[in-house]
């Protein structure tokens, strides 16, 4: 799972993508000190997984990850190429998620592409790039299949996405080999100055980069004190990291093997057989059947062994439904 972080130069990202990774990306004062996309990890906590490895004495455990991905500022014209934007707007495709990103901060020692200071008129900037891309690709697309009698049903499908497009409205059908930067879901993330003193009401998570830099070191309580006292999310960095995993739609199951415990992450509906692939490219071309043990029964038993011979271990297919705290033993040929 990937997630980018977008919007306009200046605004904060990459000090938001060092937070949450830890990564400590160049950030200075003056647009586009990101020209090629920083990628970090930021590691899942998970108390189950703690509680697994204690239960199996694993010597070795694993935490499950998301990618997020700093890509460059976009600016006016990103869409026709200004300011490197065809590169910035590739990087964009490749992600699931974004982060849109908008400076609620005055600051005249950080320069803003516009003199007129407006989180809103921001947020239309970068919204109206992503539309203007996709709107030449839909076009695109559509000359070259006007003329195919095969391709009737997608040239409708394109004509609609083309209306939609065109009206500033998010489309709500997708064509699968045609990647569309307004389909990808988003989270608006409004970065504030420390005191809670610049005021909007444009919806989105409320938090301020500059004062979670300044309480990196607190105490939780402190922390939630702080934010709470500026008007902001609680919540903070880890509030933000969960909102991006329910907007995914993401659950976790585990895998215990060898001396590993480990936590992996897939989108809700997805199939055991797709679990094993994630697992290993092996598990899935050789898979003959899963075991499946929920985490609860685990607590119960206080061991796998304990929990097969108790029957409250089930063989699953192919087709099985992967559900939220599975721990799964995969049986392949490979």
């Amino acid at each position: 799972m990937k997630v980018g972080i977008i919007g306009l130069p200046n605004v904060g990202k990459t000090s938001l993508f060092n937070l949450l990774t830890r990564a400590n990306a160049q950030v200075a004062k003056f647009p586009f000190t990101t020209i090629e996309r920083n990628v970090g990890v930021v590691i899942i906590p998970d108390e189950r997984l703690d509680r697994i490895v204690e239960i199996i004495k694993s010597p070795k455990k694993t935490y499950a990850h998301v990618d997020f991905v700093d890509i460059a500022g976009l600016i006016k014209g990103a869409s026709k190429g200004e300011g490197l934007g065809n590169k910035f707007l590739s990087h964009i495709r490749d992600v699931n998620l974004v982060l849109h990103v908008l400076r609620c901060f005055p600051d005249p020692d950080i320069p803003h592409t516009d003199t007129d200071f407006n989180p809103e008129k921001d947020y239309e900037v970068v919204r109206s790039e992503l539309f203007l891309a996709d709107l030449e690709i839909v076009e695109r697309r559509l000359e070259k299949i006007k003329k195919k009698f095969e391709s009737r049903e997608e040239f409708e499908i394109l004509t609609r996405i083309k209306s939609s497009l065109e009206k500033g409205i998010r489309p709500q059908e997708k064509i699968n080999d045609l990647p569309l930067l307004t389909t990808i879901p988003e989270i608006v993330v409004l970065n504030l100055d420390e005191d809670g003193k610049f005021k909007t009401t444009f919806p989105g998570y409320r938090i301020s980069v500059k004062l979670e830099e300044d309480i990196k070191d607190f105490s939780e309580e402190e922390k939630m004190e702080f934010r709470k006292e500026a008007g902001l999310e609680t919540g903070g960095l880890s509030g933000l990291l969960k909102l991006c995993l329910q907007e995914l739609s993401i659950i976790t199951f585990f895998t215990i093997k060898g001396e590993e415990s480990r936590a992996w992450i897939i989108k809700s509906g997805t199939t055991v057989i797709e679990a094993a692939g994630k697992i290993h490219s092996d598990l899935k071309e050789g898979f003959i059947k899963a075991e499946i043990l929920k985490y609860e029964d685990l607590l119960k038993t206080l061991s796998f062994t304990r929990a097969q011979e108790q029957g409250l271990t089930r063989i699953e297919g192919k087709e099985y439904i992967v559900q939220d705290g599975d721990i799964i033993l995969i049986k392949s040929s490979a």
